[in-house]
């Protein structure tokens, strides 16, 4: 006979995880030929799903520099991103969207792209911070 199962599970009510994070991955898209012009372009189509609850625009895999600056920061790919992501995170934010970013936890991306590595994971999600990334992807590459 098939037995059924109950479980009581307590959760805060403060609206919080409603919904899993929705969103747009550069990745299915470009793959890693993305560049400002195109992740605005869909920053602009994605308010138009937002109230389906639509809310977050990824930046995949290669945005960033194969190397770290001087200060060992994660860099923008600046031919491709000149005004940098806390632009594109500003943008977002003025059009009531998200942005994410990716990385990856080894010392390379799945790309070969510099990755945040154990040495940098501190100091790349305080870089994030600072350019208001609401969204991290961390991949298992490198």
């Amino acid at each position: 006979f098939p037995s059924l199962v109950f479980s009581i599970t307590a959760a805060l009510d403060n609206g919080l995880g409603m919904t899993p994070p929705m969103g747009w991955s550069s990745w299915n898209v470009y793959a890693g030929n993305i560049d400002e012009a195109k992740i605005m372009s869909t920053i602009d189509a994605m308010v138009t799903v937002r109230s389906a609850g639509y809310e977050y625009v990824n930046i995949d895999d290669s945005w960033m520099e194969k190397t770290r600056d001087a200060l060992g920061n994660l860099q923008a790919r600046k031919n491709k991103f000149p005004r940098g992501i806390k632009f594109l995170a500003d943008y977002a934010h003025s059009k009531h969207l998200k942005l994410g970013i990716y990385s990856a936890h080894g010392n390379q991306t799945c790309q070969g792209n510099a990755g945040s590595g154990p040495d940098h994971w501190t100091q790349d999600a305080d870089l994030f911070a600072s350019w208001g990334i609401d969204y991290l992807k961390l991949d298992s590459c490198g």
